[in-house]
């Protein structure tokens, strides 16, 4: 911890001299990145979006920036900017925003005040900045004095907490009497700026001398011309090293809290989300681990999301709190969607219960197969109150046992692991253990500890020896400790649950590791956690829907999807196939798979298929749509004929079965009722020109007979 400060600490000293180095409107063009570029797109977009740009100057990070840039349309401009402020909002769920109210009094009253006697609009003067970021000052001096160049002097008091001094100074001055008023700092412009001076009268760096000569002149400005902090220690009058740090907190201080990765995911998000009526952006912390299922042999990913705050609403009916959670979850591949789905999470509680159990939040827990690869996978998270959304995106890699050698799986760490329902399939369960899991992964020093973890034998034909491992990452007393385990033989894949000492206070790496007899390590995988100096903590309730064992057709489907979508037909049909034969009936999977098999051409199999959904009512249009497709390919026109009549009487808006339609009329000779059905085509969407074509032909066809 204390090299990190000192890292830290260096960092800011030199972000602060860059900063200042480039006062005024420079540092505003530099940090506002209004290069060229950025020009061209603003001077392209309607004015209220540039004036927004010029309101945010000051305080928007340069990520915030950079994304409003790249967007493309007034909408999502909109939303961005209204997610912007609600970022900002400290009393978010009340209609007022109390930052963005203050913002704009202190921006209008620099616009108007500041501007006076300056080429530079009053919000990007140095006084201007300065008004904006911190406020009025508690005092306000303005030295004109002979001898002494024209300065202003405000006084502030800070908040340690937020990393401002108790009290301090920020001063401008005329350098060399002229033009607008400059941010003066000393380290950067010196004593000798502020003091009219003869040729030769004071050596620049005779501080001492200079000090004296501004004291006889005015003992305030002597001061500041040295230190920002009143009653500063300083050694033989050289300038304080700490006001350009003083500055560039002050600078950074309206970005402080606010993490701007929401703008990042915004890009992202909002393709998936209705952005125009979301304006709640909230961080959470967030787990993932690719486990395989101990019976089904396949690799799942779980992971659990926990918003940092959460939002309820009352319902005066049911006399419950209450919130709803939307889940949208995406796996891609190189940017394209493989898979999605979404899931919906509505929650009532008493008032007793969100006091107690929820007062910590609550985790929202998923699953789901994953074919092998390296995916990029997005949650999303939607409350339905207050319009709160979260964000969750990460890299994860999916793979199998390489062939001749075992392969072990993330560790979990666990603060309870309890009798899990073998009836149902749920996240972190594994046959009948469930892994509670905190995506903060932090505990108590008095806390239980506990690890699950599984290792596959795969085609590996020696003796495997397993072994859990907990090292320290950084503190001052080492710490290791290793848990030996006996894989048991004739055993493929097994999954191992132990307890685990609590080393104390500190950051941790678990390492779970595979040994041939030799103790030659044939495979590796770590998590970290760490150890709170308190001596428990809570940790939230996590909520995650079952899905029974006797579904576990659905699992292939997944798979079936996932490899349809990267163009592996053959990998596609027999998930397909395995998850058909487990429940030939379920309509949604019968509707999947005959889709996949009408685009790979085999008619013959989706009239054997599309069985499954006979004598089902919410079924019928699709049953009676795709037999009569089939059977159009296969070029049995009658019978194509018959069963797209059908599918048309069960819902007659749907342009390709009435195109079919069309088509298999005009093959079995009734040009009149072809034309009837591809009038009806073109009425539902007139932007056909190939239907439109073929109608044409049918007219004159009809004249000249």
């Amino acid at each position: 911890m204390k090299n990190r400060t000192c890292i830290r600490l260096v960092i800011l000293v030199l972000f602060g001299i860059l900063v200042i180095n480039f006062p005024g409107a420079g540092s505003f063009l530099s940090a506002a990145g209004t290069n060229g570029s950025a020009n061209s797109i603003l001077k392209g977009l309607d004015e209220k979006y540039q004036t927004w740009w010029d309101l945010v100057a000051h305080i928007s990070t340069p990520l915030e920036r950079k994304v409003f840039l790249d967007l493309t349309n007034n909408r999502d401009r909109d939303s961005f900017i209204s997610m912007f402020w609600n970022q900002r909002d400290p009393s978010k769920g009340t209609p007022e925003n109390e930052f963005e109210e203050e913002h704009m009094k202190r921006f209008n009253y620099a616009s108007y005040y500041f501007g006076f006697g300056s080429p530079l609009p009053g919000w990007k003067t140095d006084r201007g900045r300065i008004w904006i970021l911190l406020g009025p000052p508690v005092s306000r001096n303005e030295v004109i004095t002979r001898g002494i160049y024209p300065v202003e002097i405000w006084e502030y008091y800070g908040n340690p907490e937020i990393g401002l001094p108790t009290a301090f100074r920020v001063a401008f001055y005329k350098k060399s009497g002229a033009g607008d008023y400059k941010l003066y700092i000393p380290t950067v412009d010196g004593p000798g700026n502020l003091l009219v001076r003869h040729t030769g009268e004071f050596e620049d760096n005779d501080y001492a001398k200079i000090y004296q000569k501004l004291r006889e002149l005015n003992p305030q400005v002597a001061e500041v011309s040295l230190s920002l902090f009143p009653g500063e220690e300083l050694y033989n009058f050289t300038p304080s090293l700490q006001s350009p740090i003083l500055m560039s907190r002050i600078y950074e201080l309206p970005k402080r809290a606010i993490n701007a990765t929401y703008a990042r995911n915004f890009l992202n998000f909002k393709g998936v989300v209705d952005v125009s009526v979301t304006t709640n952006y909230i961080n959470s912390r967030c787990d993932l681990a690719v486990f395989p299922d101990p019976i089904l042999k396949l690799n799942m990913i779980h992971f659990s999301i926990l918003p940092e705050r959460l939002s309820v609403d009352y319902s005066e009916k049911k006399d419950k709190f209450y919130f709803s959670y939307q889940l949208t979850v995406l796996l891609k591949k190189e940017g394209s969607v493989i898979f999605q789905y979404s899931k919906n999470y509505p929650f009532y509680y008493s008032k007793e219960e969100l006091e107690g159990s929820l007062s910590h939040g609550l985790v929202i827990a998923d699953y789901f197969p994953a074919i092998d690869g390296e995916f990029e996978f997005s949650a999303i998270i939607e409350n339905s109150v207050n319009r709160e959304i979260t964000y969750y995106e990460r890299n994860v890699k999916v793979e199998s046992p390489t062939p001749g050698l075992p392969k072990v799986w993330q560790p979990l760490i666990s603060y309870q692991i309890s009798r899990a329902n073998q009836l149902f399939f749920a996240s972190y369960n594994f046959v009948d253990d469930r892994v509670m899991i905190d995506p903060r992964r932090e505990f108590g020093t008095r806390e239980l500890l506990f690890s699950y973890f599984c290792v596959r034998k795969g085609t590996y034909k020696g003796k495997l020896n397993v072994a859990l491992e907990v090292k320290n990452q950084h503190g001052y007393k080492e710490y290791r400790k290793v848990y030996p385990f006996e894989f048991p033989e004739e055993t493929d894949l097994y999954c191992f649950k132990t307890d685990i000492e609590n080393p104390g206070t500190g950051t941790y790496l678990m390492t779970a590791k595979i040994m041939d007899q030799n103790g030659n390590v044939l495979g590796t995988a770590e998590s970290d956690f760490s150890i709170s100096p308190l001596g428990v903590i809570s940790h939230p309730p996590s909520a995650s829907k079952k899905l029974s064992r006797q579904n576990k057709f659905l699992l292939y489907m997944m798979l079936g999807r996932q490899y349809e979508s990267l163009k592996n037909d053959t990998l596609a049909e027999a998930n397909y196939q395995k998850a058909l034969s487990m429940n030939p009936r379920f309509p949604e999977l019968v509707k999947v798979y005959t889709a996949f098999l009408f685009r790979a051409k085999k008619y013959d199999r989706v009239i054997e298929v599309i069985e499954g959904m006979k004598g089902i009512p919410e079924a019928a249009f699709d049953y009676y749509a795709y037999k009569g497709k089939a059977y159009f390919r296969k070029g049995f026109y009658d019978l194509a004929v018959e069963n797209l009549l059908k599918a048309n009487a069960e819902y007659d808006s749907d342009t390709t079965v009435l195109n079919a339609l069309g088509a298999a009329l005009l093959q079995v000779g009734q040009k009149g009722e072809a034309h009837k059905a591809f009038t009806a085509s073109l009425k539902i969407n007139p932007n056909q020109p190939e239907i439109t074509e073929l109608l044409r032909r049918l007219d004159e066809e009809t004249k000249t007979d």
